[in-house]
C-alpha cells in the first residue's frame, strides 16, 4: 500500500482567518438561526442558503455551521441517548474507531474542532469512505 499523498487532511490554510476570534460571534448567531429553522422543520439545504446568505459566509463557513447546528428535537434526542461513564464501567464498549481516527488527526494537525450545540466536538475534515494512515 502506498502513502496516503493526498494534501486535504489537517488543517486548511483559510481556517485562521475564516474562523478568526471576530467570526466566531457571527458564526454562533449563524448556527442559532439555522437551529431556530430547523426546529421549525424547514429543510437543511434551504435553510443553510437562507442563513448563509444573511451573514454572507463562504462556503467552508457554512459547512461548519450545517456541522454545528441541530433541531431541538435532535439536541434532546441525543441527549436522552448518553449513557454516564459509571454506568458502563464495567461493559464492553463499541467505539466508531473511523471517526474518532478522524478527529484526533484533525486535532493534532492543528485542524478546526467545533464544540456543537448538542455537545459534541465535530471536524471540518472531509475524509469520507475509507481511511489510509498518512506516512
Amino acid at each position: 500500500m502506498s502513502p496516503d499523498i493526498r494534501k486535504h487532511r489537517g488543517a486548511h490554510p483559510e481556517d485562521r482567518k475564516l474562523f478568526a476570534e471576530e467570526q466566531v460571534p457571527v458564526l454562533g448567531s449563524a448556527v442559532g438561526e439555522l437551529s431556530w429553522l430547523l426546529t421549525r422543520d424547514y429543510s437543511l439545504k434551504g435553510a443553510l442558503k437562507l442563513v448563509g446568505d444573511r451573514y454572507t459566509l463562504t462556503d467552508r463557513q457554512r459547512l461548519a455551521v450545517a456541522r454545528a447546528a441541530c433541531s431541538d428535537q435532535s439536541k434532546e434526542r441525543r441527549a436522552a441517548a448518553l449513557v454516564n461513564a459509571a454506568a458502563v464501567a464495567d461493559e464492553g464498549l463499541i467505539v466508531d474507531g473511523f471517526n474518532l481516527i478522524i478527529t484526533v488527526e484533525a486535532a493534532l494537525s492543528g485542524g478546526l474542532l467545533m464544540l456543537c450545540r448538542d455537545g459534541c466536538i465535530r471536524d471540518l475534515s472531509s475524509v469520507h469512505g475509507s481511511y489510509r494512515w498518512r506516512f
